[in-house]
């Protein structure tokens, strides 16, 4: 579970960072999984769900421009676990991005990094010319929150300054259009210059992204321990497997509950569909932070959401498509869920 406790250092680390910004933390975990008082459990998993509403809630009380920029710039870097000394080792900056870009689900699963290089045409052949860092969120019931991902972004432009001694600086960051009225890019562009980081943003495409020049990309980066590197990178690397090897079973459980009819599932189909004894399954489970009836309430709730907001359909029609012989049993699930009934939940903005 070594790979949970660098997500839930992360989450307890965002939780003091809202602290210190006068935010109310237990109204924000209120009713979501694996928080005991103001904190998260060491060892457990949060959902993508979940950590997305944390930042709705957030960004409600907040009603900040900058917040994902304050909350992203005062995390420890500690708060990244191992991936801290990866970045800071790294050989080259392109070598630093592209290990940000690979290791980012140890910390979140809400989205990555897609790193691309663009060319420049030329009278003889097309030079690069420069490298784009898109942030693509996970496609989840919950949309992403702004802030959320801006307290990436500005995280990855303060580290990329420090590691670089300030030589290599973004070109741009864009930010979604759809986001303009959340985000004032004029206040942004004035709060990193103030950062010395000197980084035009714009408001425009459909995704987060930031624009490097190929210049000093690949210049060795002085103070690197290359032996350092090689030993966190591949202690990286080997939690970064197990992960996505947890995160294969935990998927596999999703489309056994889904199959078996959402509600009316049980853990015997899946041992069952899985060919796993019933101490195996749930130890493995458990090695992920998770339990059976956790990823089903978590995958209830998601439909759920989905079928009420998205597909805007009846209480009644939503309850019989979860597998519930009663509307009265989904409305006491629904509710110890969200903390409201499904239909106090359509009415509040929730995201």
């Amino acid at each position: 579970m070594k790979r949970n406790y660098i997500e839930g250092e992360w989450i307890n680390a965002l939780m003091r960072a809202f602290t210190n910004l006068g935010l109310d933390t237990q109204a924000i975990i209120q009713d979501l999984p694996g928080f005991e008082g103001q904190g998260f459990i060491s060892g457990q998993r949060l959902d993508v769900g979940s950590a997305r509403q944390m930042w709705h809630r957030a960004d409600l009380q907040a009603c900040d421009p900058l917040l994902g920029l304050k909350a992203g710039g005062s995390l420890d870097y500690r708060a990244v676990g191992v991936l801290t000394p990866v970045i800071w080792h790294s050989p080259t900056v392109r070598a630093a991005l592209n290990n940000i870009a690979t290791f980012q689900t140890l910390i979140s699963e809400s989205g990555a990094y897609k790193i691309t290089d663009k060319q420049k045409p030329q009278a003889n052949r097309p030079i690069l010319d420069h490298l784009v860092c898109e942030y693509i969120p996970t496609p989840n019931v919950v949309p992403v929150n702004p802030h959320q991902v801006l307290a990436v972004v500005s995280g990855t432009l303060g580290i990329i300054h420090a590691i670089s001694n300030g030589q290599v600086q973004a070109k741009t960051l864009q930010v979604p259009a759809a986001f303009k009225q959340s985000i004032n890019t004029n206040l942004l562009e004035k709060a990193l210059n103030e950062q010395q980081i000197k980084c035009q943003v714009h408001s425009q495409g459909e995704h987060f992204s930031l624009t490097f020049s190929h210049e000093h990309l690949d210049i060795p980066l002085p103070g690197c321990d290359a032996h350092l590197y090689e030993i966190n990178k591949s202690y990286a690397e080997d939690l970064l497997r197990t992960k996505r090897a947890g995160l294969a079973l935990i998927d596999s459980v999703k489309e056994v509950i889904i199959q078996q009819g959402y509600s009316l599932a049980t853990i015997e189909d899946v041992q069952t569909q899985l060919g796993l004894h019933s101490r195996t399954l749930q130890r493995n489970l458990l090695e992920q932070g998770t339990r059976f009836r956790q990823i089903k309430e978590e995958l209830l709730k998601d439909q759920a959401i989905h079928l009420l907001i998205s597909k805007k359909l009846s209480i009644n029609a939503v309850a019989q498509q979860l597998g519930y012989s009663e509307t009265s049993a989904f409305h006491r699930a629904f509710k110890t869920w969200s903390g409201v009934t499904p239909k106090q939940f359509c009415n509040i903005r929730h995201f």
